[in-house]
């Protein structure tokens, strides 16, 4: 329970930085292109919205075990086919960018500051070992599933922070997402490859 606690709290720190950093922006940096083709910051705000992730901890749990128990083994399903995944990207990638037409910065900062964070606290009885259905895995350990929420909403933060500026994030958001895309290769390449001993392309581990 005091794992995910700490999580939950990382998580809701993040949040209300995305959504400080909205309150902020003017209206030229809120649709200024970011280095992902294709996406502005508007756009990476709303994918970034973690409604259908409270949501889906608000339905009851999964019986049984997870299926999939850590973040890194839900990149490697995810990036396993180039084909399926670059098809899978571009889908999201539209419907976010119809999602986004009216998205205002003033509602979304109140939502990262103050909707999103309060919805999360009132949810009961979890913790990292808890088992939660996925659309795509059947049912995934919840440990898992935050800790890709809070890889996502690091990575994607330096993509905005890269285009209309903002602070680096938390070290204990970096730190967990360096040890999540650590995770991701077989281990001996990895090791192999960071270290100089070997050559191979690894990188990068997810798209």
């Amino acid at each position: 329970m005091a794992d995910f606690e700490r999580d939950r709290a990382l998580m809701i720190r993040l949040w209300r930085m995305w959504g400080s950093r909205a309150a902020d922006l003017s209206d030229q940096q809120w649709t200024t292109d970011t280095r992902l083709p294709g996406w502005t910051v508007r756009d990476l705000y709303v994918h970034i919205t973690p409604s259908v992730m409270i949501d889906m901890l608000a339905t009851p749990t999964a019986d049984g075990a997870a299926k999939v128990t850590s973040a890194a083994e839900m990149l490697r399903v995810f990036n396993a086919d180039p084909t399926v995944a670059e098809l899978r990207h571009g889908q999201m990638a539209e419907m976010v960018r119809q999602l986004a037409v009216d998205a205002d910065r003033a509602t979304m900062a109140t939502r990262f500051v103050s909707e999103f964070p309060a919805a999360f606290e009132r949810l009961t009885g979890l913790n990292r070992a808890t088992v939660i259905p996925h659309p795509f895995l059947d049912s995934v350990a919840l440990g898992a599933f935050i800790d890709v929420a809070i890889l996502e909403t690091t990575i994607h933060w330096l993509d905005v922070a890269d285009a209309v500026g903002g602070p680096p994030p938390e070290s204990m958001a970096l730190e967990r997402t360096r040890d999540i895309l650590a995770a991701v290769p077989d281990p001996l390449t990895f090791v192999e490859a960071a270290s100089g001993r070997s050559d191979p392309a690894i990188l990068p581990v997810m798209r």
